[in-house]
């Protein structure tokens, strides 16, 4: 493709993704929420071998993956990111997340332990909005 034929602003050694894997990641996070698990797994592994860092798309893809009810992705890539990197909070952060919209109850223990700990006032910020949102998903008649 010529750079003529590029879309306004992008260029193949310039700055920003082409459509195409723009469209890409949208049809592999889609594909997670709405559970097409295999079709979003093989466009997913196409995209992150194109990215220099994988680390923001596969957050991404946790929390896609977790809204569509799946938490096992989210603790395979985010739990070993988090291993790997203990003083990565806001990855723990992503996880709880992850965690908490594909109703798995390995989130609660999380974000304890980043209140607890945390001296960081954006990962405290977000902590706390994630379990605003949880009290706020709280069924209206407990058993």
């Amino acid at each position: 493709m010529s750079t003529d034929a590029m879309p306004a602003g992008i260029s193949p050694a310039g700055p920003g993704y082409p459509l195409i894997y723009r469209n890409l990641m949208a049809v592999g996070l889609l594909g997670a929420v709405y559970r097409a698990r295999e079709d979003a797994a093989t466009v997913s592994a196409a995209v992150e071998l194109t990215l220099d860092d994988p680390t923001p798309y596969r957050v991404c893809r946790a929390i896609a993956q977790g809204i569509g009810g799946d938490a096992e992705y989210a603790a395979a890539t985010l739990g070993e990111h988090v291993s790997e990197h203990p003083e990565d909070e806001g990855a723990k952060v992503a996880l709880a997340t992850a965690f908490l919209l594909a109703r798995d109850e390995r989130w609660r223990a999380i974000l304890d332990e980043v209140l607890a700990t945390s001296t960081d006032q954006n990962v405290r910020q977000a902590a706390n909005g994630v379990l605003a949102h949880a009290a706020s998903r709280q069924p209206e008649h407990p058993n």
